[in-house]
């Protein structure tokens, strides 16, 4: 009975520490705030308005300004790169891969103090708002 108990844990543990990869993954990307917060420096960060990302080798987009964003239908198998630009001259980059996360949606935000770009699971961000 303990020996069925035990690799009743095992499996247990391994389910919950390699999520299960769904057959596309998407990114929800919430809108950037307009208006600087003002604890942050003046001219120290890009303006909103010319930020723009990209994901992968697709073509670079203006980050959103109203209302949040949906990229669908990413690989759940591969490494993604996501660069953030500032009037057109990369920023910031970073990479993920699905496996990192519980879900294949997630939520890819600026933190406002840093305006440092922020990969999330899309359920705790209620700020992404795709449907």
């Amino acid at each position: 009975m303990r020996i069925v108990g035990f690799i009743f844990l095992i499996a247990a543990l391994a389910n919950s520490a390699f999520p299960a990869e769904p057959g596309t993954g998407s990114v929800c990307i919430a809108p950037a705030d307009e208006r600087p917060i003002q604890a942050s420096a003046p001219g120290l960060f890009c303006d909103s308005e010319k930020l723009s990302l990209r994901i992968d080798n697709q073509q670079a987009v203006p980050w959103p300004l109203k209302g949040s964003v949906k990229v669908a239908t990413l690989d759940p198998t591969i490494r993604h790169r996501v660069v953030v630009y500032c009037a057109g001259k990369a920023q910031q980059s970073f990479t993920f891969h699905f496996s990192e996360f519980k879900t294949g949606e997630l939520c890819l935000f600026l933190n406002g103090l840093y305006k440092t770009a922020q990969l999330w699971e899309a359920k705790g961000c209620p700020w992404c708002k795709c449907k």
